[in-house]
């Protein structure tokens, strides 16, 4: 009997330690499991999120600017341009740009009286005027082409095909053998807006992305020369001669 008590009292000795220590683990631990942070992960709003409107206004005109530089500074060679509406409607629509290869009216008179008069005349033929107008689209790039991106990948894409690029030595540059001899690059001015959700503004400023058009000035027209002799053939299947 007395073994029976003395073994019932360790017993109990033992579960009250050993609650005891696990009260006081846990007193020790409670703090770091009940905090809880004042502003969860999850509802932390960042400036580029839903929680306010961003607007996006163009305080100018790229594509109208270099059209208007085109039309001033290069008068022959927008009447070329003309020749094919679809070449200005892409040049217009583009959402991104488009780069000119514009010869200047020096470097068309450089080409002499005789193919100056074959284009005159092309331009008043039905039929010759659809090699014009090819002629055309062969000095619009399909995409804003910096001089720069043309020399690195040695071609110029436009709607009608491909023309090839080469860099001399000394850094000047050649499209389909015209030397370019200067770009002139025109951008639209972004401002971009905040609002919050009430509509109050949160300020504004500027930023990059808009549409970018530039014109390369060529020494020459850079079509190939299949198109020359087109037109050449033509008058001359037509018994005008070689002009």
């Amino acid at each position: 009997h007395h073994f029976s008590i003395s073994t019932e009292m360790s017993i109990r000795r033992f579960a009250f330690l050993l609650i005891h220590a696990a009260s006081a683990l846990a007193r020790r631990t409670a703090p770091a499991a009940s905090f809880v942070p004042s502003v969860a992960p999850s509802t932390f709003v960042s400036p580029s999120s839903s929680s306010r409107r961003v607007s996006k206004t163009s305080l100018s005109n790229s594509r109208e600017q270099a059209e208007q530089y085109l039309y001033e500074s290069y008068p022959k060679f927008y009447s070329i341009l003309r020749q094919n509406p679809d070449a200005l409607r892409r040049m217009r629509e583009s959402r991104s740009g488009f780069a000119v290869l514009a010869p200047s009216d020096a470097a068309l008179e450089s080409l002499g009286s005789e193919p100056l008069r074959l284009l005159e005349a092309a331009c008043d033929d039905p039929d010759a005027r659809q090699v014009v107008s090819r002629m055309a689209a062969y000095h619009v790039a399909s995409a804003p082409a910096t001089a720069e991106i043309m020399g690195t990948y040695g071609v110029v894409t436009t709607s009608v095909g491909e023309l090839p690029v080469e860099v001399a030595p000394d850094g000047t540059m050649y499209v389909n053998g015209r030397r370019i001899i200067r770009s002139y690059q025109f951008e639209d001015r972004l401002v971009e807006s905040y609002q919050d959700r009430e509509g109050n503004s949160l300020g504004s400023q500027s930023v990059e992305g808009g549409r970018r058009c530039i014109v390369h000035e060529v020494d020459g027209l850079v079509c190939p020369d299949e198109l020359w002799h087109a037109l050449y053939s033509h008058f001359e299947s037509t018994g005008l001669g070689a002009m």
